[in-house]
């Protein structure tokens, strides 16, 4: 791929300020126009260059994860005899990821000191306080994770309890991708029964139990897959085939972009309908992290949007940017090899938090939270 490095900045001016101009004029909104305009600023051919050869340091500094994750993401070979439109908005896509990832890392490596001095990092055992570090203003809270792991629901289940306690006025949504949205008119949205789990609950009925505890605890819970996407997920076992061509065509940056508008129409509603609504979305990181291609959390920005996310291994981030510029500091580490050292099982308890606690930074990063299991915790079932 030819890349023009004067025009990344142009890309990443475009891909960001334009979109500023619809939104509200809100602290949200000020502070991404100023990372556009500072990212534009570091946007000098050398500091791109950096940022390209630094992505090869990334493999060896982060075990080779991060940067595969993140263009493997996105550069997916679609199934032929797509719509033109498709295929061109996806490679539209796929180019803005590259140059927002470059972006981000060259304005970044320019930023560490002031990254890492806003950045609130905390260990607890086994509880976090979420309805305290969420802030009240948002009015969608974006809980991004890798899929069907145990550890995860339940904390899912806290945040959702613990917020509503905190602020027993709003009224709780719980949004899922993984609930078919069962709704028979286009404009509206559709709170399912515990009857309705098995038939909403399709694509992966891991989701299943999780689903019906969410709803015994009176939050009412809306789908928002399109059933389409589910029909084809299950016919072609989408869930289990990546090499399927609903899994190309789905997971690629087009697909994710159509698949998060037709969510951000389900989400609007709610909010438009419940002024005291407060929309708690459970989705994949491809969806809500700041910087993929055609981000929900974008697409909601005029709802003060706190995106959330859940990993295991450090370094395991979508797109690795926060392990690189808002490491834990070394006494996180320390602490946490010397609990380990005395007591096994209290470790796997663990979480490690980090917020970020100025948005130009979770703008740049990519979240506002981070919580970190340890891999055997996160992915035991």
């Amino acid at each position: 791929m030819n890349i023009s490095w004067r025009s990344l900045g142009a890309c990443l001016a475009v891909m960001l300020y334009v979109p500023c101009c619809w939104a509200q004029k809100d602290s949200f909104t000020r502070a991404l126009r100023q990372v556009t305009r500072q990212v534009e600023q570091s946007s000098r051919p050398q500091s791109v260059k950096n940022a390209a050869a630094s992505l090869l340091q990334m493999e060896k500094t982060l075990g080779g994860s991060c940067a595969r994750d993140m263009f493997s993401a996105s550069f997916k070979s679609l199934p032929e005899r797509l719509p033109q439109e498709f295929t061109q908005h996806n490679a539209q896509l796929q180019q803005k990821a590259l140059h927002n990832f470059l972006e981000k890392e060259a304005y970044l490596s320019l930023q560490k000191a002031s990254v890492n001095k806003s950045v609130l990092f905390q260990l607890y055992d086994s509880v976090i306080p979420y309805g305290k570090l969420i802030p009240p203003s948002a009015r969608v809270v974006l809980v991004g994770e890798t899929h069907e792991q145990r550890r995860v629901m339940q904390e899912v289940l806290s945040i959702l309890v613990d917020y509503q306690k905190a602020h027993p006025q709003k009224k709780v949504y719980y949004a899922s991708e993984f609930v078919d949205d069962l709704s028979a008119e286009e404009n509206g949205f559709y709170a399912i029964s515990r009857e309705e789990i098995n038939k909403a609950v399709r694509k992966r009925p891991f989701y299943r139990p999780y689903t019906e505890w969410i709803i015994r605890f009176g939050i009412p819970v809306v789908g928002l897959e399109n059933p389409v996407v589910s029909d084809q997920a299950i016919a072609e076992d989408y869930t289990h085939n990546e090499g399927s061509a609903a899994y190309r065509v789905w997971s690629s940056p087009a697909g994710v972009d159509k698949r998060n508008n037709y969510w951000a129409r389900v989400i609007k509603n709610i909010l438009q309908k419940d002024p005291n609504a407060v929309v708690f979305v459970h989705a994949g990181l491809g969806h809500t992290n700041y910087n993929q291609p055609g981000s929900l959390a974008l697409k909601l920005r005029a709802y003060q949007p706190f995106v959330l996310e859940f990993n295991y291994a450090l370094g395991a981030n979508l797109n690795g940017l926060i392990e690189k510029y808002a490491p834990f500091p070394q006494n996180i580490n320390q602490y946490r090899a010397q609990l380990r050292a005395r007591d096994e099982f209290s470790f796997y308890n663990l979480l490690a938090v980090r917020v970020m606690q100025d948005k130009r930074w979770a703008l740049a990063v990519g979240c506002d939270m981070h919580v970190f299991f340890h891999d055997w915790a996160y992915s035991a079932k």
